[in-house]
């Protein structure tokens, strides 16, 4: 004979109890009411029955804010940069290009349309710049990004009658300029696969790794990071391509991955772009993919 069930064994059994009526659920079903002579269905009852709820695996949706700052280094105060405090020297234009969906025009020269427009809404279509990269005022000349929503540093142009932030960089422009010293460390911004690019392979510029040392990295989760300008590759990501564009190399989130340069563009800086799982420039300032 068993024992009697403690009152702990007793609150125990009843939280089983309705745990488990929270994961069923009710399902009405038929039963027939057979003959018992000959088996023949004399009746139908609907009886209801607890079924419990089967879990099935839903696919995660693309994980946002998965990218760190692709620059190493410190910020005015001794910190790593952000995305937020990486000095931005061009943003990506909203006006005119691809990313515009009112716009038929893809990026580049075909898109300049004499305005830049910024995540943030502010729009540069003043007094243009004297030279390249060709950036705009606003109507009436104040600086970009007075809130500090990232640290917009500008580029300065020599005749330029303002300061470098009062005007917005560059019309037509698909990503970001980070504005660093050559050989600036450049890291993953997330986990993937590392390849040069291949002629043909770049649907934004139709640069390649010959032209302007373009490279990119496929991450798990579909997303596209490319980057422009490089002085060089780390020297074991370059020992396992070398010149093979068919080749990958696999590189972790935060490895030092390549060296700030000016390969095919006419100032030192890092050029980085963000695709989605469509292949499609997306604004990771707007998309919320930053980490920090």
């Amino acid at each position: 004979m068993k024992p009697p069930l403690s009152n702990l064994e007793k609150i125990l059994n009843a939280l089983v109890v309705f745990i488990r009526s929270i994961f069923s659920k009710p399902v009405i079903v038929s039963e027939k009411v057979l003959n018992k002579q000959d088996g023949t269905p004399v009746a139908e009852v609907i009886i209801e029955k607890q079924e419990e709820v089967k879990e099935t695996a839903v696919p995660d949706p693309i994980k946002k804010g998965f990218l760190i700052c692709p620059v190493q280094g410190m910020d005015a105060s001794g910190k790593p940069v952000t995305s937020c405090t990486v000095r931005v020297s061009s943003v990506l234009d909203h006006s005119g290009t691809a990313i515009d969906p009112e716009s038929k025009n893809r990026w580049g020269k075909s898109a300049k349309d004499q305005k830049v427009k910024a995540f943030n809404g502010e729009i540069g279509d003043g007094e243009p710049s004297a030279g390249i990269p060709y950036g705009y005022t606003k109507k009436t000349p104040v600086p970009f990004f007075a809130s500090k929503e990232i640290n917009y540093v500008g580029a300065a142009g020599s005749g330029d009658k303002y300061g470098p932030t009062y005007y917005l960089n560059y019309d037509g422009h698909a990503g970001y300029d980070f504005s660093y010293p050559k050989l600036t460390p450049v890291v993953a911004p997330a986990s993937g696969q590392l390849y040069k690019a291949a002629p043909g392979d770049d649907s934004t510029y139709g640069a390649n790794w010959n032209t302007d040392h373009s490279f990119y990295i496929k991450h798990d989760n579909g997303y596209v990071s490319w980057f422009r300008h490089c002085e060089k590759l780390s020297d074991d990501i370059e020992a396992q391509i070398l010149n093979d564009f068919s080749k990958k190399c696999f590189v972790e989130k935060g490895k030092v991955i390549a060296y700030v340069g000016k390969v095919g563009t006419g100032s030192v800086h890092l050029h980085f772009e963000v695709l989605d799982d469509k292949r499609v420039i997306v604004d990771p300032y707007t998309e919320q993919l930053w980490e920090i």
